[in-house]
């Protein structure tokens, strides 16, 4: 009895060092990770805005993050996070630049574990570039279900979640289109 009672009292000395231990790195590393993300998700903003724009600024509607960026005093374009948890891999995100003239500019992959050479196409000049310039209000659906986007080929689960995407960034941003001027 006494034995199994050490062994306890060792087990826990042991379980609450680690745990100490866990939560001082965890303290110490809190801050940079979430300065590092902040900055990789502004970077991401700024390459999905067009050219000549300035650089965008975070205004935040809603619980939602846009980037706002203006032309000449106006707006020009915002970037927001469109999500889809419907990929191939699991959940995809994307940063979705949307044109003042209701246009998508462009969009770049934060998150992805799309399958390589197949998945990770999405983000490849073959299916993106028919995508920009599109209408927001064009069908966002792939030629399989319906739309007029062409999938990527062996890869129809993650083009349908890079269109969740689109679809997710755009109702996030008509909901807020009029606060963001």
């Amino acid at each position: 009895m006494k034995a199994m009672l050490k062994l306890i009292l060792i087990l826990t000395v042991i379980c609450a060092a680690c745990s100490a231990l866990l939560a001082a790195v965890y303290s110490k590393t809190r801050d940079p990770i979430a300065a590092a993300l902040e900055l990789r998700t502004a970077n991401a903003a700024k390459r999905v805005m067009p050219e000549g724009v300035s650089a965008p600024e975070k205004k935040v509607v809603g619980g939602v993050a846009f980037f706002v960026a203006k032309k000449d005093g106006k707006l020009a374009a915002v970037a927001v996070e469109g999500h889809s948890k419907n990929g191939y891999g699991g959940e995809i995100v994307l940063m979705i630049g949307l044109g003042a003239d209701n246009r998508l500019v462009n969009y770049q992959k934060l998150v992805a574990n799309e399958t390589p050479g197949l998945g990770t196409k999405m983000d490849s000049d073959a299916f993106r570039k028919p995508l920009l310039g599109r209408p927001l209000n064009a069908d966002w659906r792939v030629k399989k279900d319906g739309g007029k986007v062409d999938a990527i080929t062996a890869a129809t689960i993650s083009s349908r979640a890079v269109l969740e995407c689109i679809r997710d960034a755009i109702c996030k941003y008509e909901k807020a289109a009029a606060t963001l001027n």
